[in-house]
């Protein structure tokens, strides 16, 4: 049995001090008012000083100093039922209360809160700590107003602005069976739950939000002459109506998340020196962290403009909120054979399969999401249905072999100069061969869910349509053309929908790598060693690439222009070394 205390302390400073200077983003289209009234070309968008939308934050106190004290309890056991089967258990249990800040410099936002303010309806409120209400930037209330800004005590919350959880219980069990009687074989299992304590980003996504006016608006061209131009594309009121961005919320009632986890190995010593294991290995993460815009109108078809006058926060721009949305499955198997060092030979061969989906990167994930479900493209692209956005983890790689050796040459020679010659050599070597990501194809300036999603706050290029019964790839696949253009297609605007192409629909290039070493060690007098060799990485220089530009509709779409750089997959390098010993 046992505890754990630990004192947690975050400091933030210089909160949205990216957009102090303004944040523009430039696409292939801006919000037209009539058909046909847009530029076409990010680039010239740019050089024509219109972006198609853009934020700036003016902040008056930007720093928040945040405290915590977690605990956790627990008991195990081990019980050894014969002298072959031994079982494993335990039960755990955790407690992560929200972070407070000294300043009390945090905010959060009440979504079901529904009040009557000088005669107007009004949906949401602003929730900030006891005694913090000078810290209210005049232009964030004025943006937002009537919208209510509560204390924590009028809103009948804790001044942390969220309920902790407090039934975080985490069950274990495992066991280890000898099947056999000389021990060479043994079976072994096991489950676990393990909760994913939310640590800093819950009071880093409250940072200062009050005390922030993050103003953002999107273009539109009326007439041939866009509304907002450089070298100031601001109105010069910013604290307008329906132009604030909270940046970021959080449920109320967050969830701690947490993940159960499950195994199955067979191990068998082989003889020589040598081990086979055989493993499964599955995981489910449940409520998991995902960030959605609360502020975001259903899908429809009568158009953005048109549907935001309706929408469900129509005095806020955007509200980003973190919430219990996310899931994710993994399911892998491995193969794995293991030789320990005798005779001068080690070596390690692994072959795993893996499986593992996932709805916390977002509507376009290009890497492993972090807390809080951070990460390019993390952004649900429907609050109103999460699981449009549950496909294929973008770098777990559905196949992935590596093997690895080392040798070492010695003689033992009654000749001292035969030993010379012939001993002291060592070869090592390392290989890996892989399936490529998988990667999700997007359909620039094009908004088919009438949602504005193009534009939205931290949104981007929704995912293209799959175009039915047209094969993915071409027959004769190559960097010119590595995914056939006629697989997907340009979705209407405002059809009601989003694109139906999956989350990681395409999968991009493999690796292939093999890496080599010799090097050659002379002793003297067993006090000096002097050793001498080279190395070299993709010693064969197998041209390994990077994945596919997948924005339909343009020239450059399923071809590659990009090199891999991880895991030594780029071009051959050879490196030359020596060292001396004394």
């Amino acid at each position: 049995m046992g505890g754990d205390f630990r004192r947690l302390t975050a400091l933030y400073t210089s909160v949205f001090d990216s957009r102090w200077l303004g944040l523009y983003n430039f696409t292939p289209s801006t919000t037209p008012t009539a058909p046909g009234q847009v530029i076409g070309d990010p680039f010239a968008a740019f050089l024509l000083g219109i972006p198609s939308s853009m934020s700036i934050a003016q902040v008056i106190y930007p720093d928040t100093d945040a405290y915590s004290s977690h605990y956790a309890f627990y008991g195990q056991d081990d019980w050894k039922v014969t002298p072959r089967l031994t079982i494993n258990y335990g039960l755990r249990w955790e407690y992560h209360p929200m972070f407070r800040d000294h300043y009390n410099n945090t905010a959060n936002f009440l979504p079901d809160y529904d009040s009557v303010v000088n005669g107007v309806k009004v949906h949401g409120a602003v929730i900030i700590p006891d005694g913090s209400e000078k810290l209210v930037h005049p232009a964030f209330a004025g943006s937002i107003a009537p919208t209510p800004i509560l204390t924590a005590s009028q809103a009948g919350f804790p001044n942390s602005l969220r309920y902790s959880v407090k039934t975080d219980f985490a069950p274990r069990i495992g066991f280890a069976w000898r099947a056999t009687g000389d021990g060479k074989t043994v079976i072994r299992g096991g489950y676990g739950k393990y909760i994913v304590a939310p640590l800093g980003y819950m009071v880093q996504a409250a940072w200062a939000v009050e005390a922030s006016d993050v103003a953002g608006f999107t273009n539109s061209i009326t007439n041939g002459k866009a509304q907002y131009t450089f070298p100031y594309p601001f109105p010069a009121n910013l604290a307008l109506p329906g132009t604030q961005d909270f940046l970021v919320a959080f449920n109320p009632h967050y969830r701690d998340p947490y993940v159960q986890q499950w195994n199955f190995t067979i191990e068998r010593d082989m003889g020589f020196q040598t081990g086979l294991r055989v493993s499964y290995d599955g995981s489910h993460g449940t409520d998991l962290s995902v960030d959605t815009n609360l502020a975001q109108v259903p899908a429809n078809t009568i158009g953005f403009r048109n549907a935001i006058k309706n929408g469900p926060y129509p005095l806020w721009d955007g509200i980003i909120s973190a919430e219990n949305f996310g899931r994710s499955n993994y399911h892998g198997f491995t193969v794995s054979v293991n030789k320990r060092m005798s005779k001068g030979l080690q070596f390690l061969f692994s072959y795993n399969h893996a499986k593992n989906l996932s709805n916390t990167g977002g509507w376009n994930p290009t890497s492993f999401v972090g807390e809080g479900g951070g990460g390019s493209g993390s952004i649900l692209s429907s609050r109103y249905n999460p699981n449009i956005d549950y496909g294929q983890v973008p770098f777990t790689r559905d196949h992935r072999v590596i093997a690895n050796f080392l040798y070492e040459i010695s003689s033992r020679s009654s000749n001292r100069l035969v030993n010379q010659l012939a001993g002291g050599w060592e070869v090592a070597g390392r290989m890996m061969f892989q399936t490529g990501p998988h990667v999700s194809v997007l359909a620039p300036g094009t908004d088919p869910a009438g949602t504005n999603f193009l534009n939205d706050v931290g949104g981007g290029d929704p995912r293209a349509d799959r175009v039915p019964d047209v094969p993915l790839y071409p027959t004769n696949r190559s960097i010119n053309q590595w995914v056939n253009p006629a697989a997907f297609a340009k979705p209407p605007d405002n059809i009601g929908r989003f694109g139906n192409s999956p989350i990681g629909s395409v999968v991009g290039p493999g690796t292939q790598v093999v890496s080599l070493s010799i090097y050659r060690s002379f002793k003297f007098e067993e006090r000096y060693t002097f050793r001498i060799g080279a190395s070299a990485a993709n010693v064969f220089n197998h041209p390994n690439y990077g994945v596919p530009n997948l924005d339909v509709g343009t020239r450059p779409f399923g071809t590659i222009r990009s090199m891999q750089t991880a895991e030594d997959s780029g071009p051959r390098a050879i490196q030359f070394g020596t060292r001396f010993t004394f």
